[in-house]
């Protein structure tokens, strides 16, 4: 099993250290509550501050949004789609929920491995 990477492995170091976590590290934004049987919008964000490169030589190759250890969507990323300068790769998920949510995104750079966001607990709720 490759290791999964996460930004507190890196939070402890140097300010180029954590940069270096942040521009890989997976987060989820989203609201913490959502509607059952209703389309509820996640959006996967690779770094909040530090742009990745995207360039053949070095990219993130696909997004993941797994709920426990169940695999719910995924996105594949054509090296160079978004031209070849650093970017903020983020993507959007639509979901319809029906029971409680423990989400974490998954990210996959060609050089440096696997990274996870932390895990964000999303409270499905029924409208009365």
């Amino acid at each position: 099993m490759p290791r999964l990477f996460s930004y507190s492995d890196f939070a402890g170091g140097s300010e180029k250290v954590r940069a270096y976590a942040d521009k890989h590290t997976p987060v989820i934004i989203c609201n913490s509550d959502a509607e059952r049987d209703k389309m509820f919008s996640v959006k996967v964000r690779i770094g909040m501050n530090i742009k990745h490169p995207n360039a053949a030589e070095h990219h993130f190759e696909y997004i993941q949004l797994w709920n426990l250890e169940t695999l719910i969507a995924e996105v594949r990323l054509q090296r160079g789609s978004f031209g070849n300068d650093p970017i903020q790769i983020e993507t959007d998920f639509r979901l319809i929920p029906k029971v409680s949510l423990r989400l974490t995104a998954v990210a996959y750079c060609n050089r440096h491995g696997l990274w996870k966001s932390e895990e964000l607990y999303i409270r499905v709720y029924d409208k009365n």
